[in-house]
């Protein structure tokens, strides 16, 4: 079955969600991936239930259904209290999730720290990672941490490292290998060899390496660009995908410049349609 297509609505952060609602349904989404943040861009970790209701009947009468919930609550904070916060902020992101009808709230890991050292940061998160599974599990909504750099679960193998013997049925990642470009790069076919049934939603993006100063190792530079210019091919990667069976989201999030926000969201829904059809 081929994946649906979704929109990640970070890319319309400068109009408001119910514009973003109609972009995605004018381009040709299935659904919205919503951002929640305190910046309010689109929805707050303080959303009430019945604001809640509101933003899932405003997204069904456009036709379309909230794949998931994007926070920015993280898993593998050491210190305790601060771990609590980040954890009841999960909690409370779940439920809004439920109410959005939403399969998985995406959340992140610990940021870099020198002050601990890697197996600290890594049973710390594993702890916690235990924890949301079973948040989640009460919820019926997969928690999935996104490989992202300045985490440590930047690369595919961090990713396998962190999560290695923790199978659960409500855990899973956000597989963006764009992000390994710039930090934590393996082949992307490696990578979903890799990481395998653990994919549970793909952020579609791309970019290009650039020469950058020297002894500046934190991140690679580059460039964002359109999807099928950059060092990614998207073809490969998908036939990787069917070949583990993959029956997720492809999921917008591309941050390459066009002319208009339409034009962007057209191209990139059409670009997934075609990219999703390598599925039938």
């Amino acid at each position: 079955m081929a994946p649906q297509i979704s929109l990640y609505t970070l890319l319309t952060k400068d109009v408001s969600l119910q514009e973003s609602i109609t972009l995605a349904a004018d381009a040709g989404f299935d659904a919205v991936d919503i951002r929640m943040r305190e910046d309010g861009i689109h929805i707050v970790p303080e959303i009430s239930a019945s604001e809640a209701e509101d933003v899932r009947k405003m997204v069904e009468d456009a036709g379309l259904h909230v794949s998931g919930l994007t926070t920015y609550w993280e898993a593998g904070k050491v210190d305790r209290n601060e771990a609590r916060v980040e954890l009841d902020g999960i909690a409370a992101a779940l439920q809004t999730a439920n109410i959005l009808g939403a399969g998985f709230v995406r959340i992140s890991s610990g940021d870099y720290s020198r002050d601990y050292d890697y197996e600290v940061h890594r049973a710390a998160f594993r702890d916690q990672i235990m924890r949301v599974a079973s948040m989640g599990a009460a919820h019926g909504i997969v928690v999935t941490p996104e490989q992202h750099g300045a985490r440590y679960i930047s690369s595919a193998g961090q990713c396998l490292d962190m999560l290695r013997g923790l199978e659960h049925p409500n855990l899973g990642v956000v597989f963006d290998p764009g992000n390994a470009v710039s930090e934590g790069f393996e082949r992307p076919w490696v990578q979903v060899r890799m990481l395998g049934a653990w994919i549970k939603n793909v952020h579609v993006k791309n970019r290009m390496p650039a020469e950058g100063p020297a002894q500046e190792h934190e991140r690679l530079p580059g460039g964002n660009v359109r999807v099928d210019e950059g060092v990614l091919a998207w073809d490969e990667i998908a036939d990787e995908l069917i070949a583990i069976g993959y029956d997720g989201y492809l999921t917008a999030e591309d941050f390459a410049e066009f002319d208009t926000l339409a034009e962007k969201l057209k191209w990139n829904a059409d670009f997934l349609r075609n990219l999703a059809s390598r599925w039938e």
